[in-house]
Formats: C-alpha cells, structure tokens, sequence
C-alpha cells in the first residue's frame, strides 16, 4: 500500500511540475522569455560540448571544429624578473628590501629582483620574453624559500614577499599551461 501512495504521489508531482513548466511555456507575460523554464536553459548549456585539455594539446568531442586558436605562451625570460620590469621597478623606486642592492632602493641586480604579481595582466599584453620557463620558475621559487631562514628582516615583511612572489610563479605556470610531476612538485612546495 506504500507503494502505491508513493507511486501515486510522485506520478502528481512530476505531472504538476510538467504543467507548470508548460503554463510558463504558452505564457503571455513578455517576462517569461522565450519560455521553457529551466529546460531550455538546460538545452543552450548541453549543446555547448567543454574541450578536454590533454596537457599539450586540446581535444575535442565535436567533429570538424578548429581549435588551433587556443595558444599558449612558452616562457623565454632567463632570470628571476624580466628586465624591462626590473628597470621600470628600479626607475620607480618598487623594490622590496630583499631586492635592493647594497640598501639602495633605486638599484637592484638580476640575481636580487624577482618578478612581481600583476593582477591586470591579460594574455593579449604578455611576452614570452616576460614569462620564466619552468627551470627559472623552480631556480627562483628555490632562492624564495631560503629567505625563510631569514633573520635581518620580520616574519611579516619575508612572509608578504615571498607569498607575492609565489603568486608571480603561479601566474607564470598559468599562462604557459603548464602541467607535469615538475609544476605538482612547485605547487605543494609553494603551499
């Protein structure tokens, strides 16, 4: 007999829940849209197929469809910061104390400055000559750590630094797209 009523019951729901879609469907109220409910919304997101990513290049289920415009830069800069953002920070006096050379805070050195977070970077702006590769990101998030053995300075001023700095080796895996035992190695170190 439970059975039944659940039966029952359920049968009403989904036949309520059936009209009430199909009342909003034939509906004259110019705020309905173009009708359907959720349906419809559900439709327009599952005719849009997600590309699967396969580390170096992208697959996809639709057949005939060019994906070559997704591109990723490869990283070229050879040092910890780029040099134009080096020689911008030094003309701008934006160095932290751990990049200053000799205390200066106008002079800096390819082995002191490493590269700042930016958050208005957008890929149409970015230079391959401004990325790291994934051996300058490792050497660079190296040099990071052994800050923390710092006693010159407070925990807070190595911790803002290094943690700013980390972002800046992330947002540079990012860009590239980068993805191996390598880059899994760099994130939990990072943590």
């Amino acid at each position: 007999m439970n059975r039944r009523n659940r039966g029952s019951s359920s049968s009403s729901s989904s036949s309520r829940v059936s009209n009430t879609y199909g009342n909003r469907h034939f509906s004259d109220n110019p705020r309905a849209g173009s009708g359907g409910g959720a349906t419809d919304s559900f439709r327009r997101r599952s005719d849009v197929v997600p590309v699967k990513r396969n580390n170096d290049k992208d697959v996809s289920d639709n057949k005939g469809e060019d994906h070559t415009d997704v591109s990723f830069i490869v990283g070229t800069c050879s040092s910890m910061c780029p040099e134009r953002e080096r020689v911008t920070r030094e003309r701008l006096r934006d160095l932290a104390v751990f990049e200053r050379l000799y205390g200066n805070p106008s002079k800096s050195s390819k082995d002191l400055a490493v590269k700042k977070f930016c958050r208005t970077l957008s890929a149409a702006d970015v230079q391959a000559s401004d990325v790291r590769p994934l051996p300058v990101l490792e050497e660079t998030l190296k040099y990071l750590i052994s800050l923390l053995d710092s006693r010159e300075h407070p925990f807070e001023a190595v911790h803002d630094f290094i943690f700013d700095r980390t972002r800046s080796i992330r947002q540079d895996l990012s860009i590239q797209n980068l993805a191996n035992e390598r880059v899994v190695y760099l994130y939990e170190e990072m943590v």
